[in-house]
């Protein structure tokens, strides 16, 4: 295939004499002269046969008289006589079209490697338009600076879309500490450990941060579509996921030292934000559940083990304050057993459905009728009292988080339930009853003040 620009290139050796043309044909006297093709062995970098005046390696004399010259072997066949390039799976579409010429010049250039123009001014634009790219907010350092072989094989290669690298060790080639964190943590984001980085990033521009390719959480719940559908459908969502750094808020995006990618422990995690009074978007006010910790030292068995998703649930909830099944929102519920399926995905229903019964629950006393379970009396009945009415669900001042008091009325005034824990038993003096004492038919040192009755 003959190329426009072989039309002005050189003629043959000097001192060539075309035998073969025709004895009407003149003889050469030379391709570079001071007043012929002197231009074409100036350049910085030249062509090796344009340098050694060896025109004829490329170029054959066709007619002297009209000073007429073709190239000696079709233009797709005629580099590969000197320059070897490797044929890998991908190749560049001027490399496969035998299109040498579109990139480089055949004599020389003030660039090197005899480019056409600097890759950094446009040479790789010429095709690729990178305008639509650069127009973006956000663009990759080796786009903004026209560095496409930073990423890109120039001819050929044996990774999709000439990559040099593939996946993972082409970006962390520059990303180090991303590297360093998928080595040194134990918890790894499947697209960041495959190397599919470009699953969340655009490699070349965005008009996202990151250049991601989509704004969190969508990004993240395109994968995790649960998690999305609950968001999406949940009666409460946790504030955080309508944050701007939705779940970049706890999780980590490539890798980190705790399960589900979390930024930290979970309960420190949730602490991070409840340390301090949180107004929610319905006007509730949370407590500082940081100070609270800090100052009750019995801890609800959830808290001790710092699992605050046991009851909420991190995400998006149909239940109030996120909780993650069903439990009365009010302080004072009619016994229903279904109103209490989140203790129950840790306690025993029999707390409250069996009046007696041995081994049940701790909070017990012998009677001639046997052994009554006093969690039953409590609970199981017309009024009935939500576990909050005895127990501060987080933390409190006395063991098995009871509380101190209880609020009632419409003003809420603090009746106090002094409860006094015993080796095998205790007692509680409200304003809601006479003094009470029980005492458990087991032997005495029973009494585990950290857990649950």
């Amino acid at each position: 295939m003959a190329i426009a620009v072989a039309l002005l290139l050189v003629g043959s050796a000097a001192g060539q004499t075309p035998s073969t043309r025709g004895p009407a044909e003149a003889v050469t006297t030379g391709c570079v002269t001071g007043d012929c093709h002197s231009e074409q062995v100036r350049h910085k970098h030249a062509h090796a046969p344009a340098a050694q005046r060896k025109c004829e390696a490329c170029h054959e004399l066709r007619s002297a008289r009209e000073h007429d010259f073709e190239l000696r072997l079709p233009a797709e066949r005629l580099c590969l006589q000197c320059h070897i390039i490797k044929r890998p799976d991908f190749l560049h579409a001027p490399v496969r079209d035998g299109n040498c010429t579109g990139c480089h010049d055949p004599h020389g250039s003030d660039l090197r490697l005899m480019l056409r123009a600097d890759p950094v001014e446009g040479l790789c634009g010429q095709c690729h338009d990178a305008g639509p790219m650069t127009a973006h907010a956000f663009v990759h350092a080796p786009v903004a600076s026209g560095a496409c072989v930073l990423c890109h094989e120039a001819h050929g290669s044996w990774q999709p879309h000439l990559l040099v690298e593939s996946g993972r060790r082409l970006c962390v080639s520059c990303h180090q500490a991303t590297e360093a964190q998928l080595r040194q943590k134990g918890f790894d984001h499947p697209p960041a450990a495959e190397g599919e980085c470009s699953a969340c990033h655009d490699p070349h521009a965005s008009d996202l941060p990151a250049q991601l390719i989509s704004d969190v959480p969508a990004l993240c719940t395109s994968c995790h579509a649960d998690v999305g559908q609950r968001i999406a459908r949940a009666a409460t969502v946790h504030e955080v996921v309508r944050d701007d750094r939705a779940c970049v808020n706890c999780h980590q995006p490539h890798a980190a030292s705790h399960p589900a990618l979390l930024d930290q422990q979970p309960a420190e995690l949730c602490l991070s934000c409840h340390n301090r009074r949180v107004t929610t978007r319905q006007g509730d006010v949370l407590e500082d559940m940081a100070a609270l910790l800090a100052e009750n030292p019995y801890h609800h068995g959830p808290i001790r083990n710092g699992d605050c998703a046991a009851c909420h649930d991190p995400h998006a909830s149909d239940h109030f304050r996120l909780l993650t099944n069903d439990y009365p929102a009010q302080f004072y519920a009619p016994f229903r057993l279904d109103l209490y399926d989140l203790c129950f995905n840790c306690h025993v229903r029999e707390l409250v459905l069996e009046p007696f019964g041995a081994g049940i629950t701790g909070f017990a006393r012998q009677t001639e009728q046997g052994i009554q379970n006093l969690h039953y009396v409590h609970v199981n009945q017309k009024k009935g009292r939500t576990c909050r009415a005895c127990h501060e669900v987080h933390a409190s001042r006395q063991p098995f988080h009871m509380r101190e008091s209880v609020p009632f009325g419409a003003e809420g005034w603090p009746l106090a339930i002094n409860f006094n824990a015993e080796a095998s038993g205790g007692s509680c003096a409200p304003a809601c009853h006479k003094p009470e004492t029980y005492r458990r038919p087991d032997p005495p040192g029973r009494l585990e003040t950290q857990d649950s009755p």
